[in-house]
């Protein structure tokens, strides 16, 4: 029973740890920060409203 839990234990920390180093590696947060376009800028815009 004792070699069953041991071998538990370690199979679940392995799949943590892998499934850490890929969240780790592949997520990403960021933001996007869009400006209001001056103006004069209007005139170069090819859409009439």
């Amino acid at each position: 029973m004792k070699k069953a839990t041991n071998l538990f234990a370690k199979l679940a920390k392995k799949s943590a740890e892998s499934a850490l180093k890929r969240d780790a590696n592949s997520t990403t947060c960021g933001a996007v920060y869009q400006p209001q376009a001056p103006k004069s800028l209007k005139q170069f815009s090819k859409i009439e409203k």
